[in-house]
């Protein structure tokens, strides 16, 4: 059962990503926000310490049920296919919202500690079995080669993810080339 206080915080989250939507992120304030979920101004700082948090806490969300879905449909065996079957799945996301995408990194850059856990969640994930240090090592360039080519994407005037997937696609078998002839 759900409390009321954490109705009010879904109500506040709900109103943030339609504004966010509909109007922007720069566009949106938190004023209009609690008006949108019928809440007093001081109220949603209550439930969110900043605009940035109701952004973070919003694609969290959207970023949950892509990786539902794309755990359902998981048919890759290798780290690699495996990447990049997420990575089909997470790259329309953050090129539908590059806006917010783009504002949400540009903080994040700069306290990857909180982003940690998620990180090593993903890498988990690239790992049919319970990964080793070297799988940990491994995962971990993965995830940087993954992570820069959607900031390379977002960084582009058209965020195409298709483009990103093909491009995270090229880097990997590069990769994968570069090994082979060690």
């Amino acid at each position: 059962m759900t409390t009321k206080r954490e109705q009010t915080r879904s109500r506040i989250l709900q109103a943030a990503w339609q504004l966010f939507q509909e109007q922007g992120y720069q566009n949106s304030s938190t004023r209009a926000i609690a008006r949108t979920a019928g809440v007093a101004d001081g109220t949603v700082f209550s439930h969110f310490k900043t605009k940035l948090d109701m952004l973070k806490a919003g694609i969290l969300v959207q970023v949950d049920t892509v990786v539902a879905e794309a755990d359902r449909l998981l048919r890759a065996n290798t780290p690699e296919q495996r990447l990049l079957h997420y990575a089909s799945h997470l790259y329309p996301l953050y090129a539908e919202c590059a806006e917010f995408s783009r504002e949400l990194f540009k903080e994040l850059l700069w306290d990857q500690q909180e982003l940690r856990p998620q990180i090593q969640a993903f890498i988990d994930k690239l790992f049919a079995d319970k990964p080793s240090e070297d799988d940990r090592l491994y995962g971990q360039i993965l995830m940087d080669l993954y992570f820069m080519t959607l900031l390379e994407g977002l960084g582009e005037r058209t965020c195409d993810s298709d483009r990103m997937l093909a491009q995270l696609g090229a880097k990997l078998d590069y990769m994968s080339r570069a090994q082979s002839a060690t």
